[in-house]
């Protein structure tokens, strides 16, 4: 690019140039994650000393460090599928003419294998007799601890999810092949041919809704194996109900990163029809300039704009979630120096 133009470049141009690409989201999400665990931290440390741990807590920290483990390579595991594929199909792989329906699927589909791996990590130690039956109090179930507000994040991130695929799908024209890839765009009152710009169609769609139906099944799947399996004595129930709540805490903010970043995919390749609004048709003498007719171009617009925050958020929930893979280990740690570490009054 000629030095003219890149002087010319604004730095609105710059900075919406930069979120045309996910990758630059991650960057700016590490950022944030960043400093919300540094601003914990800080609060953390400013509170009062925790007590010595107890052998109750002790026991239920390592009994569910696997699981956590688990949790945290999963979030993990689906930023770094997500990244794979973005880079491999947009700089290594020729895909003109190819419907990459994957781009979309992938971080829907690689949430839900890691949440299946949770799932299956917690039927097998949920196998394990407990050590001293706990009489339950009341009625278990996938909710039970689960927090209100990861379980309606999740719900409304499925819903939108849902609802754009499937009016996308229902908008969308097929191609001689047919190919649902096409979104048809008229030009009122001229006896032109509509425009027929790539668009989120079912050929796009429905590798999506499958791999939705999936991760919903394997996190209901797991939500519910981590709440009815029995909890292993009476004086660890209360440390168990905090380990359960944040490996429930978890396992929603993996369903919901996935289907986030598949729904940022999804707005911003519906956004880019929502900007197309003239098509200028060259004559003998001069260009003709027709202005284009689509219902919803305001929305696809407005969704492409959100696109980025969609993965900002996306990847901050992820990390978050995998942060918790360094905290388990280091208060594995600290429990463990707490029972090497002699009671001044048994020395005595």
């Amino acid at each position: 690019m000629p030095y003219d133009k890149i002087a010319s470049i604004t730095p609105l141009e710059l900075i919406a140039a930069a979120f045309s690409t996910p990758l630059f989201s991650l960057v700016v999400a590490a950022v944030i994650a960043a400093t919300l665990l540094i601003v914990s931290r800080i609060r953390r440390d400013r509170q009062t000393d925790p007590p010595i741990a107890s052998s109750a807590l002790e026991s239920v920290t390592k009994y569910y460090r696997p699981e956590q483990i688990a949790v945290g390579v999963g979030a993990i595991s689906v930023i770094a599928a997500f990244t794979i594929e973005n880079v491999v199909g947009g700089y290594m792989m020729n895909l003109v003419d190819i419907v990459e329906w994957w781009q979309y699927a992938t971080p829907v589909f690689a949430a839900a294998v890691c949440l299946t791996a949770v799932l299956v990590v917690i039927l097998f130690r949920g196998s394990v007799p407990p050590e001293r039956p706990v009489l339950p109090i009341a009625r278990r179930t996938w909710t039970s601890f689960s927090s209100r507000g990861a379980l309606l994040g999740a719900g409304v991130t499925l819903a939108v999810l849902l609802t754009t695929t499937i009016a996308a799908g229902l908008a969308s024209s097929s191609d001689e092949r047919g190919r649902y890839i096409y979104l048809e765009i008229a030009v009122p009152n001229e006896p032109i041919d509509p425009l027929w710009p790539w668009f989120y169609g079912w050929s796009f769609g429905v590798p999506v809704l499958v791999c939705l139906a999936a991760l919903a099944l394997a996190t209901w799947a797991t939500l519910r194996a981590n709440a009815t399996r029995p909890f292993r004595r009476p004086e660890t129930v209360t440390a168990e109900r905090a380990t359960r709540a944040q490996i429930a805490s978890g396992v929603a903010l993996i369903a919901t990163g996935g289907m986030l970043l598949a729904l940022a995919g999804a707005w911003r390749f519906i956004g880019r029809s929502g900007t197309i609004s003239q098509l200028i048709v060259g004559g003998d003498q001069r260009d003709h300039t027709y202005e284009l007719s689509w219902r919803y171009a305001e929305f696809a617009a407005a969704g492409g704009f959100l696109a980025p925050a969609l993965e900002i958020t996306a990847f901050v929930l992820l990390l978050v979630v995998a942060s918790r893979l360094g905290r388990a280990s280091s208060s594995h740690s600290t429990v463990e120096t707490a029972q090497q570490t002699p009671d001044p009054q048994v020395v005595r």
